[in-house]
């Protein structure tokens, strides 16, 4: 009776966390409104709001240069985590997921992940605390996936990456914000 107890609760722990796993990805809609770059309220400040701030033909990659490896094409999964002036995460406590956001043709295997999302927090101009609305201070950008895989080698494809940079010359390729209504964004609870 007890070894059945026993198994009894272990399957009910494996289904109950495996429902709150089910559901600790919550789906996003991306942005489908006007371009922009000035951050007038907190929506602002999601990436897949900000792509008027990057052009084709703008230096990218500053922090992230000197890597070293096998060059691929790389889709990175992108999250943003938005905190207010006294470092406490909004948004309900969760981190913001873009998958596939940016792509990076030729990346070498030895490019720092950290490196290469400060350049982009950079780019979109979240680094500096002078242009954020009221009520919200830093914005964390990092390349991890949260429950996935943070990057995936592919070919970097301008109908399907909105942003798309070359390693190799450290420019901007594309910005196409066409490719944003099939982006893959969900949010999870910051832990």
């Amino acid at each position: 009776m007890l070894r059945l107890s026993q198994a009894a609760l272990s399957g009910m722990a494996l289904a109950i966390l495996s429902l709150g796993a089910a559901q600790a990805a919550e789906a996003v809609q991306p942005y489908r409104g006007a371009l922009k770059c000035q951050a007038r309220g907190m929506d602002d400040v999601w990436l897949d709001q900000r792509l008027a701030c990057i052009s084709p033909g703008q230096k990218f990659i500053v922090n992230a240069a000197g890597a070293s490896g096998l060059p691929r094409d790389v889709a990175y999964v992108v999250n943003e985590a938005i905190y207010d002036k006294n470092f406490y995460l909004i948004n309900d406590r969760k981190v913001r997921y873009y998958q596939s956001f940016l792509c990076v043709r030729n990346a070498p295997q030895g490019i720092r992940p950290l490196f290469l999302s400060g350049d982009l927090a950079n780019a979109l101009k979240l680094s500096n605390l002078d242009q954020k609305p009221d009520g919200v201070g830093p914005t964390s950008v990092n390349i991890a996936g949260g429950d996935r895989d943070g990057w995936e080698a592919m070919p970097c494809d301008p109908a399907r990456h909105p942003l798309i940079v070359d390693y190799g010359t450290g420019m901007v390729v594309s910005v196409n914000p066409m490719a944003l209504p099939g982006l893959k964004i969900y949010q999870l609870p910051y832990h």
